[in-house]
C-alpha cells in the first residue's frame, strides 16, 4: 500500500492566498456600506474564499491510499472506490499564467456514485496517476483524448501517433506545483491555484 499526503508548503501557500481573498473580500462587507449589486457579488466572492480555505484545510488532515483493492480518501470527508467499482479517469490540467506556462493537474476518479479529485501538489502524483492509468487499461476503461495528452505530458505514455515525440514531461517544484517551463505537446498548460482551464479539459 502507499499513502499520499499533501505537501504542508503548498497547504500553507494556500491557506495564506485563500485568507488574503477573504480578508479583502469580506473585511469591506463588514466595514463599508455598499450598494445591494457589490454586496451580493462581495458576498459571492467572500464564500468562495471562504470555501476555498475549509478545503485547503481539510487536506491537511486527509490522505490519498492505494492498494490492490482500491484508492481511498481517508480523515474527513472520506471517499473508497474499489478497483472493481471504477468506472472512469480523467486527468485535467489548470492553468495559473495567461501564458499558460505554469499549471497543475487534478486526476478525477469515479465509482460508485463516487467522485474523487486529486491534485498535483500530493506526494508522488505521477506515480499515483501511473497506477490509477494501469488500472484502467486492465478495465479497458476509455481514456478521452485530454487525458491521453496530459498522460504524455507527464511522460506516463509515449507520443501520439502524430507527434513527433519531441516533448518532454513538466517538472514539479518542491511544493507539487509544475515548474514555470511548459511543452508543447501539453496542448498550453499543468499546477494549481489557477483561476481556471486554459480550456474545458
Amino acid at each position: 500500500m502507499t499513502v499520499h499526503r499533501y505537501e504542508r508548503g503548498a497547504i500553507v501557500w494556500d491557506m495564506a492566498r485563500g485568507g488574503l481573498g477573504l480578508l479583502v473580500t469580506g473585511l469591506p462587507l463588514v466595514v463599508t456600506p455598499m450598494a445591494t449589486t457589490m454586496t451580493v457579488i462581495f458576498g459571492a466572492l467572500a464564500t468562495l474564499f471562504g470555501v476555498y480555505v475549509v478545503r485547503t484545510w481539510l487536506r491537511t488532515a486527509q490522505a490519498v491510499e492505494v492498494d490492490a483493492d482500491g484508492i481511498r480518501r481517508t480523515g474527513p470527508l472520506e471517499i473508497d472506490i474499489p478497483w472493481a467499482d471504477l468506472d472512469s479517469m480523467g486527468l485535467r490540467y489548470f492553468s495559473t499564467r495567461r501564458d499558460k506556462n505554469a499549471g497543475w493537474m487534478e486526476l478525477k476518479l469515479t465509482g460508485n456514485g463516487k467522485k474523487l479529485p486529486v491534485e498535483s501538489s500530493i506526494d508522488d502524483f505521477e506515480g499515483l496517476v501511473r497506477h490509477c492509468m494501469l488500472v484502467s487499461r486492465r478495465k479497458n476503461l476509455e481514456l478521452s483524448e485530454t487525458t491521453l495528452d496530459n498522460l504524455r505530458a507527464l511522460g506516463l505514455m509515449g507520443p501520439a501517433p502524430e507527434a513527433d515525440g519531441s516533448d518532454g514531461p513538466p517538472s514539479f517544484d518542491s511544493s507539487g506545483h509544475i515548474a514555470p517551463k511548459l511543452e508543447p505537446g501539453l496542448r498550453q498548460g499543468i499546477g494549481r491555484q489557477g483561476i481556471g482551464p486554459d480550456r474545458d479539459r
